[in-house]
C-alpha cells in the first residue's frame, strides 16, 4: 500500500465500472432506465463520501540513525536490521569525500554519482544533494509498497571528523526531501572509548589528530542533531532488549525479542568492532602509554562527558598506571 487514498475522480470510475458490471447504468449492450442511473449516482455519492471521510493514511517514514564511527554504530544497526522488515542502509553521506581518489578513479558501474564525481568536469554539491534526494524517493516508494521500513545510517565521520575543520555543508537528515516524514535518533558512546578504538583502527582523519580536536568535534556533532532522542551505547549492551525495545519505539518500528539470535547474520560495512555473537560490556581497551596520557590530560572531554551523561569517575578508568611490581629485581 502507498499509504494514500485514491482521488475522486479514480473512485469515480471505479464505482462506475462497478456498477455497469452490476448491471445499473447503460452500457451498449444494455441501456439503462433513470431509476437505474440514479441508484447507480446515489451508490457513486455515498462510495465517493465515505472516501472523504475516511482518516488519512499517514505517509510511512523515513527513519535515520546517527553517531560517530566506533561508538557500536554497527552492532545497534545490525539489531535494528533483523527486526521485521526493515530495509538498512549502512553509513550514507552523498557528500563523503572518503574513498574518493580524485587521482586513480574506481571501477563502479553502478555508481552513477560516483561516475560524475570521477568525470573529467566532476559535479556540484547541490546536484549530488538533487541526486540523493530523488533516489531516496524512488527507494522509499518501493520500501512503502512492499511494506519495508527505511532505516538510513549515517555516516556522520566524514563530515565531522575528516580534515582541518568541518566543513559548513548540511548534514544527512538536512539532506532529506522536506515533505518526508523522518524519525531520527543519535547514538552515542564514552568518547574515550571511541576514540581508542578509533586510533587503533587507523581512522585519525582530523587535524589536528589530537583528543581534544575530536572531542571539540564531537560537540559540533551533537549541536547539529541537538533536538533528537539520544541512546547510549553502554545501555544497550548492558540491557538489550528494553534499549532496544525503546528505540524502536522511537523509531516506530516493530519489535521483536528474536534479534538477539538473529543480529548475527546482519553484515554491514564499517564492522571494526570486537565481534562476537554476544551483547555484553567489555572493559575498557588500554591504549598505548602515550595515548592515555593524551586522555588523562584533556581539557575537552569533562564537559563532552557531562554533556552525554557519563560521570566523571569515568574518566580514568582503565587509564591509571599499572602497579609497581614488588618482585625481586
Amino acid at each position: 500500500m502507498s499509504g494514500t487514498l485514491p482521488s475522486a475522480d479514480t473512485a469515480r470510475a471505479l464505482v462506475l465500472a462497478l456498477a455497469e458490471t452490476a448491471g445499473l447504468v447503460a452500457t451498449p449492450r444494455a441501456p439503462a432506465g433513470e431509476q437505474a442511473e440514479r441508484e447507480a449516482c446515489d451508490l457513486i455519492e455515498r462510495c465517493l463520501q465515505l472516501c472523504r471521510d475516511a482518516p488519512a493514511v499517514p505517509a510511512e517514514p523515513v527513519r535515520t540513525v546517527h553517531h560517530f564511527a566506533c561508538t557500536g554504530g554497527t552492532l545497534i544497526c545490525k539489531c535494528l536490521a533483523a527486526l521485521p522488515n526493515v530495509q538498512l542502509l549502512s553509513e550514507v553521506d552523498p557528500l563523503s569525500t572518503l574513498r574518493w581518489n580524485r587521482i586513480q578513479p574506481q571501477f563502479a558501474p553502478t555508481d552513477t554519482t560516483l561516475q560524475l564525481r570521477q568525470s573529467p568536469r566532476g559535479v556540484s554539491p547541490e546536484l549530488l544533494v538533487r541526486l540523493f534526494a530523488q533516489n531516496l524517493l524512488a527507494i522509499q516508494a518501493e520500501c512503502a509498497a512492499l511494506g519495508q521500513h527505511l532505516v538510513l545510517r549515517d555516516h556522520a565521520h566524514s563530515h565531522f571528523c575528516v580534515g582541518d575543520s568541518v566543513p559548513e555543508r548540511p548534514t544527512l537528515r538536512e539532506m532529506l526531501p522536506p515533505d518526508l516524514p523522518v524519525l531520527s535518533v543519535v547514538t552515542v558512546r564514552h568518547p574515550i572509548d571511541s576514540y581508542i578504538a578509533l586510533s587503533g583502527n587507523g581512522w585519525i582523519h582530523h587535524a589536528p589528530g589530537t583528543f581534544d580536536e575530536y572531542c571539540r568535534r564531537y560537540q559540533a556533532f551533537l549541536d547539529r542533531h541537538d533536538a533528537l532522542p539520544t541512546v547510549r551505547y553502554e545501555d544497550f549492551v548492558e540491557r538489550p532488549e528494553p534499549t532496544m525495545r525503546a528505540l524502536c519505539e522511537l523509531l516506530q518500528l516493530p519489535f521483536r525479542e528474536d534479534f538477539v539470535q538473529l543480529f548475527p547474520a546482519i553484515r554491514l560495512t564499517g564492522d571494526s568492532g570486537r565481534g562476537g555473537e554476544q551483547i555484553a560490556e567489555r572493559p575498557r581497551r588500554r591504549p598505548p602509554p602515550p595515548l592515555c596520557a593524551e586522555l588523562l590530560a584533556s581539557h575537552e572531554v569533562g564537559p563532552l562527558c557531562a554533556r552525554l551523561g557519563y560521570a566523571p569517575s569515568t574518566l580514568q578508568e582503565g587509564l591509571e598506571p599499572p602497579p609497581a611490581s614488588t618482585g625481586d629485581r
